[in-house]
């Protein structure tokens, strides 16, 4: 699982070394009909015969698409020659799609910035261009997973479409405790010792009560301490009612806030990680799709502190915006001039004479790092909306 950490540990660590870095990425996702027979090694082969990557280099990158098994949705791979004739390589395989990839149909190629993007492959050769990846890892939330079955405790954590489980998670916990309290629904075992023991029957189940009240509360300590360290943003849980209920009940008020669902357990204890993605997959599908459409309600009754329509383009340029949203799939094109975007043509020549026309993907990441401003891509039915509505909005500093 790539994790925000080795993303950072992937911009520091591959500098330029005495010459230029390939960047690509590629939508390598076999589900696709235009990915059959691997064409997307064919369209890498044209984005590096564009850029003029030395041979030696571009065979290598070729090599690997066309013979290794590449079993993902996109592939971000760096590559750069080294001294004696050597290659270096690092490959990244994603199970999920990276913004700033899918996009227009015809081939771009910037000389200016040596980048060639076509619909399913950006490249960039010179210096390290880690933004789609950087992005992807802003774009996709952390989830947190707290499993329940009759046999143990278990903790997932999911992100970017994989799936890992935190073996450590509960170690400080007696797992015979948790054996012993799921045999039964919570307090069920209480009441009936009271209908039929007596006052001293009465005093064992208050103490099995507050016995079971403290397993809970570090079961959900232990959630907490877990959530600051793996960072995640949202949870889940995933077990009998009673006690996904209760297991809520006594999370802290912050992370309880953080709950998006609860779930059944798989029906077969000892759940594997993959199964128990495969149960999630559709649901986080929809949480994410659901909190773009909340997304763009809100910023439609925040007017006049957000706006909609090309006129967010120049809002950038001036600073002000703090949140920008675009579409996924990014087929708008721009028009620059001496380093200024414009999203007409008339505007631009007002500005200079002879403005060039290019993609709005391509101008995105350089706008938003140096205007400071935080990126949101929508999907589905909000990206439907924000087409409708001009194709991007913002959310305002001022």
């Amino acid at each position: 699982m790539l994790s925000k950490e080795e993303a950072l540990r992937i911009r520091e660590t591959l500098p330029m070394e005495g010459g230029p870095l390939l960047s690509l990425y590629l939508d390598i996702n076999p589900a696709k009909p235009e990915n059959a027979g691997r064409a997307y090694a064919l369209r890498a082969k044209d984005a590096l015969k564009a850029l003029a990557v030395p041979e030696t280099l571009r065979k290598r990158v070729l090599d690997l698409l066309e013979n290794e098994v590449l079993e993902a949705k996109t592939l971000a791979l760096f590559a750069a020659e080294r001294p004696h004739g050597k290659v270096f390589l690092e490959k990244f395989l994603l199970q999920v799609e990276l913004p700033l990839i899918q996009g227009i149909k015809t081939t771009f190629l910037d000389e200016k910035a040596l980048r060639f993007w076509v619909d399913g492959v950006l490249a960039h050769y010179g210096e390290p261009f880690f933004l789609p990846l950087l992005y992807a890892l802003d774009e996709y939330e952390c989830y947190g997973v707290l499993y329940v079955d009759q046999e143990r405790l278990r903790f997932f954590e999911v992100f970017l479409g994989e799936i890992e489980e935190i073996q450590s998670a509960f170690l400080a916990l007696d797992t015979e405790t948790w054996r012993r309290l799921s045999l039964d629904a919570p307090g069920r075992r209480f009441q009936q010792g009271r209908s039929s023991g007596g006052a001293g029957m009465d005093l064992f189940a208050r103490r099995l009560e507050a016995w079971e009240e403290r397993f809970y509360k570090e079961v959900a300590k232990g959630v907490a301490t877990l959530a600051e360290a793996r960072g995640f943003t949202r949870l889940v849980l995933m077990g009998p009612e009673e006690h996904v209920k209760l297991f809520r009940h006594y999370l802290p008020k912050a992370l309880g806030e953080r709950v998006v669902a609860e779930l059944p357990a798989l029906p077969h204890p000892g759940a594997s990680p993959g199964q128990v993605l495969k149960r999630l997959e559709s649901l986080l599908e929809e949480i994410e799709r659901q909190g773009e459409e909340a997304l763009l309600r809100s910023l439609e009754e925040a007017y006049p502190k957000a706006l909609f329509g090309p006129e967010v383009l120049r809002r950038v340029q001036e600073g002000r915006v703090e949140l920008w949203v675009l579409p996924w799939r990014m087929e708008a094109t721009v028009f620059s001039c001496d380093g200024m975007y414009f999203a007409s043509e008339e505007e631009a020549r007002a500005y200079c004479g002879n403005p060039r026309l290019e993609p709005l993907a391509l101008a995105v990441p350089g706008l938003a790092l140096g205007y400071a401003t935080r990126l949101e891509f929508v999907r589905g039915e909000a990206e439907k909306g924000l087409l409708a509505r001009g194709g991007m909005a913002a959310r305002l500093r001022w």
